[in-house]
């Protein structure tokens, strides 16, 4: 399926950005060239968070794993452009997957493994998915269960595939047909296939671009391939490297930065299930680990936690910031050998890497074009703030900025067609074509390395609550918690740990039976089937829920009544 317009592809492929390789091409090539060297390392402990036997492969037996696949899925009549919905833990297996997706043209669709059956039926939905790869369980999540749950009432879906242990009835074993890969005929194991070009979509991804809900982006192997290009020309990631993947294939950090960049420059890919900051390390310590990824506000108890050995072996360590992160305090030192990089996330619409360019200020964002380190005659994304010159016109001394607006060779013009549809909705761009993200950032003047015009991101223009790792509107979740019929109105709101820790989400009501709406509430949430993770920690109970005049719920007041209530 392609996306991209022909003049994108024009343009972006005479500009040197885009090329003609597959990501299954190219990791091929490094199993030809390189077949004994180790490519994918599983997390040892893999077995206790999925069920499934920790795996460790070369470069060749990799390779064999994903013909033989690809041969079995054939067999069974798959066939290119197919979405397949992956709910599948940092793992050797999501990389088999993917070079079997590549290979084959088939659509991944990497989904959290958190989803409940709600969340989980709505995305199958949207991208109109034929079959689902999962693992069996993931640490106290039953995922296999729910998988087979949502699939039993979709007559779209013509495959449920599990790989793991303790597997529910009526899912394919996965897990034996990837063992067949000494079935493979040598002479036709570097035999490609031709019917998916690099302009091919190869995965979809949700980013809640805009004021709708999240919407699927779809992205071809040259888009993935350039996200992973640009932030590691900056890592110096190499073919003899090791690099740490903890991120999940659901977002852009895991997969296209961290599996994808690994599969094309050959490196080592080793995989960890996190679980908490010293196992993190003493895997650091074990396994040689050179590039590693981390979440930005957890870089000051890492940095105390590492022993020399780690500090001298570490060549970069990138510290990932969400869309708000101007407002997060910045741990600014690094005893290591390694480069310090900043890599902003929008949203999981677009990504920028940047190495550090000073100690205590997490970078910020070059305004217009930013281009690849290596040729500077390439331009990897283009930024616009929207509204700028009316803020500056009206503003004193004060804060002058606007909203961010992107254009990049890593990006779509338009979501990932629904299902039935037969092209994407337009994604909203000014006339320019520059893509809104609904961000809002301001100017900044500083005066480390180039003297030129930065801004920084303040935070969503729209209401989005962040609690724990998770992010979600504010409006669906009042939407979720109003439609209990115990309720007459209700919103849900953050509140922050007292131990820095990761902030509560909680529920303010409105109902006449105080008395039996928290059963009754919850009762609601459970037969509704939604992620554990909407189910707010604890409720409280408002006679109206405060809103402005134009009808914005005033969160910050439930957080005030929920402290004068003393819950938290």
């Amino acid at each position: 399926m392609l996306l991209s317009t022909p003049e994108q592809i024009e343009f972006y492929s005479s500009s040197g950005l885009w090329g003609e390789d597959r990501v299954d091409l190219v990791f091929a090539r490094h199993a030809e060239q390189r077949p004994d060297e180790l490519a994918l390392v599983d997390d040892q402990l893999l077995h206790s968070v999925s069920g499934r036997r920790p795996q460790c492969l070369s470069f060749i037996r990799t390779w064999r794993r994903v013909v033989a696949l690809c041969e079995f899925l054939t067999g069974i009549g798959m066939k290119s452009d197919t979405v397949v919905a992956m709910l599948v833990p940092p793992s050797a297996d999501a990389a088999v997957l993917t070079l079997v997706a590549s290979r084959m043209g088939i659509i991944l669709a990497p989904i959290p493994l958190t989803s409940g059956e709600a969340d989980l039926r709505e995305k199958l939905e949207q991208v109109g998915a034929k079959a689902i790869v999962c693992c069996s369980h993931y640490e106290n999540e039953p995922v296999a269960e729910r998988v087979r749950n949502v699939a039993a009432d979709m007559f779209s879906i013509r495959f449920v595939f599990c790989i793991g242990d303790n597997a529910p009835e009526g899912l394919i074993d996965l897990g034996d047909i990837l063992s067949e890969e000494d079935k493979v005929d040598e002479e036709t194991l570097f035999q490609h296939a031709l019917q998916a070009g690099a302009n091919s979509i190869l995965a979809i991804h949700w980013s809640s671009a805009g004021s709708e809900q999240a919407r699927p982006i779809g992205r071809s192997h040259n888009q993935l391939l350039t996200i992973a290009r640009y932030a590691h020309e900056q890592t110096d990631l190499g073919a003899e490297s090791c690099v740490f993947v903890t991120h999940h294939m659901s977002g852009l950090v895991g997969f296209a930065v961290g599996l994808i960049g690994a599969l094309e420059t050959g490196a080592r890919l080793q995989f960890h299930n996190f679980r908490s900051l010293p196992k993190f390390v003493n895997a650091l310590a074990e396994f040689g680990g050179q590039h590693v990824y981390l979440p930005g506000a957890l870089w000051e108890e890492v940095h105390a936690l590492l022993p020399m050995s780690v500090r001298e072996q570490l060549v970069s360590i990138s510290l990932v910031w969400n869309r708000a992160h101007a407002e997060q305090s910045v741990f600014g030192e690094n005893e290591t050998a390694a480069r310090l990089i900043d890599v902003t996330n929008f949203k999981d619409l677009a990504l920028v890497s940047q190495i550090r360019r000073h100690p205590s200020e997490v970078g910020s964002v070059p305004l217009g074009a930013i281009n690849f380190l290596r040729d500077p005659s390439q331009v990897y994304m283009e930024t616009f703030l929207y509204g700028m010159e009316e803020a500056r016109a009206k503003g004193d001394a004060g804060i002058v900025g606007g909203e961010l607006c992107i254009k990049s060779a890593m990006l779509p013009d338009c979501a990932f067609p629904l299902a039935g549809a037969v092209e994407g909705e337009p994604l909203r761009a000014t006339d320019d074509g520059f893509i809104h993200t609904e961000i809002g950032c301001h100017l900044v003047t500083e005066e480390h390395g180039d003297q030129r015009a930065l801004f920084r991101p303040l935070g969503d223009l729209v209401d989005v609550l962040v609690f724990g790792g998770f992010a979600e509107r504010g409006e669906d979740l009042d939407a979720l918690y109003r439609a209990c019929i115990a309720v007459s109105d209700a919103a849900a709101f953050v509140v922050p740990a007292e131990d820095s820790g990761p902030a509560h989400l909680m529920a303010a009501l409105v109902c006449d039976d105080k008395e039996t709406a928290r059963e009754e509430f919850y009762a609601y949430l459970k037969a509704k089937r939604v992620s554990s993770m909407k189910w707010p920690r604890d409720v409280i109970f408002v006679e109206a829920i405060p809103r402005r005049t134009n009808g914005k719920v005033m969160r910050e007041s439930l957080l005030e009544a929920s402290q004068v209530a003393n819950v938290a």
